[in-house]
């Protein structure tokens, strides 16, 4: 008779490790070629469940079907002759007449993702894609997804064209799509639509269609801020036991430019000098309230040069009024430059270097700008309403941010008196610290293990 191991004659047996959760994301924010505050969160979320063991897969919309072999699948994935959306008509076809199928895009084929351009591309690259363990695609499914809610009023089945569904699909914007055999969880920013439906361009019906429908069959609802879950909580009607804050992670800059560099880059590339500007970082959209903040500089008597950063929205020429010069680009006088939207690595910069980032906001889910400014140790004006308070606690200068009045003086204020500005500075970063990537994993490992799912890094 054959000997037992050591292990099995002491009733010992070897400890194995669990296997990795399959965690999907979807690619939606991922996407967009000049995301801001979404695809910031969506590659946050990303590298978290990533370095907290889990299995990441990711799931596309890019508008191609999953006809042909592996490296045909893959290279139409990646090239840049693929349209961003599909005719209308197109999509009402797809959702009539098909089913809504993922397909598996290889990660180990012939198109290196590691390898990317520095500059910003208006197509989509492999920039774009962050680090994944699988990689996904349903054929323009976000966009179908809006048309198969306004055609039938109910969320979008998702299956998988082979293999077996994730643990979780957690989506990171509020989609009216399910994948299905997993648990689903959404992630919804905030309630804009309802409380300045002036504000954005969303179909107000559906968008309130959708939301109320994922309050009924997700998993979990997520959301960045408390304030964002009152208002989800007392305007849908959603349990409170189903929706839980996990705020947002933010991550320190990766320009990898010690001070001396980033220095010479301010000044060199962007003609600037440190602390010698008021700095707007945002999308250009009425919400974001900079056509009052401009009025309000120019009457504050600040002679600091004013830049504003961010790509234009919807009705982004009337909040740009008072730029006439050099194509809508600069005021008159020349103090106001709008730079458009700009690589990561002169974000970064421009945050460092600045004098304070001016974002008196009408609405915030979160207020990702501000925690960013926090951390890199630039003292912040930002409103007194929505989450602002919440986010910044007692380490920024807060307005109303309806009053011109009130925004003019607290520019004056932080141009002036170097005591007040200086403590904003060194505030900031222990406030940013509460919005850690340590912090945010604490918080999402939590939410996930209540819905039945233990992520290994979570448990070390």
């Amino acid at each position: 008779m054959a000997a037992l191991s050591p292990w099995r004659a002491e009733g010992k047996l070897p400890r194995m490790s669990p296997p990795k959760p399959r965690v999907w994301i979807d690619g939606f924010a991922l996407s967009l070629t000049q995301g801001t505050g979404i695809a910031t969160y969506a590659r946050g979320l990303a590298h978290t469940l990533r370095a907290e063991g889990g299995e990441l897969g990711v799931l596309y919309g890019r508008p191609i079907s999953g006809r042909g072999d592996a490296m045909e699948r893959e290279i139409r994935f990646f090239d840049a002759q693929t349209q961003l959306r599909s005719p209308l008509y197109t999509r009402i076809r797809g959702v009539l007449t098909e089913l809504q199928r993922a397909h598996r895009v290889p990660t180990d084929g012939v198109v290196p993702a590691g390898i990317s351009s520095a500059a910003l591309y208006s197509h989509f690259t492999t920039a774009n894609l962050p680090p994944v363990d699988e990689l996904w695609n349903a054929n323009d499914v976000f966009g179908r997804a809006v048309v198969n809610f306004r055609i039938r009023r109910q969320l979008m089945r998702v299956r998988l064209a082979s293999g077996t569904p994730p643990e979780v699909m957690h989506w990171t914007h509020m989609h009216a799509a399910r994948l299905e055999g997993t648990r689903n969880i959404y992630t919804i920013h905030d309630a804009i639509p309802l409380r300045l439906p002036w504000a954005t361009l969303d179909h107000k019906g559906a968008w309130l269609g959708s939301v109320r429908a994922l309050a009924r069959t997700a998993e979990h609802i997520v959301t960045v801020s408390e304030h964002a879950r009152r208002d989800l909580i007392s305007l849908i009607g959603i349990p409170e036991e189903r929706i839980t804050n996990i705020h947002e992670p933010v991550f320190p800059p990766e320009d990898g430019l010690d001070r001396a560099q980033s220095l010479a880059r301010l000044r060199s590339t962007l003609q600037l000098e440190d602390r010698g500007y008021f700095l707007f970082l945002s999308s250009v959209d009425p919400r974001k309230n900079l056509a009052r903040l401009l009025d309000a500089y120019q009457a504050s008597g600040v002679d600091r040069p004013f830049i504003i950063v961010g790509a234009t929205g919807s009705n982004a020429k009337q909040e740009l009024r008072v730029l006439t010069e050099v194509n809508g680009t600069r005021s008159a006088d020349g103090r106001i430059r709008h730079m458009g939207f700009l690589p990561r690595l002169d974000v970064d910069i421009l945050l460092r270097h600045a004098r304070a980032l001016c974002f008196p906001s009408l609405y915030e889910g979160f207020g990702l700008p501000a925690i960013e400014a926090m951390q890199v140790g630039t003292a912040v004006l930002t409103s007194n309403t929505s989450c602002m308070p919440e986010i910044v606690g007692d380490a920024a200068l807060t307005v109303d941010p309806s009053s011109t009045r009130e925004i003019a003086g607290a520019l004056a204020l932080l141009d002036r008196d170097d005591d007040l500005r200086i403590r904003f500075e060194q505030a900031g970063p222990a406030r940013a610290a509460l919005f850690s990537p340590a912090r945010f994993a604490e918080r999402l490992t939590a939410l996930y293990a209540r819905l039945g799912v233990h992520l290994p890094g979570g448990a070390a």
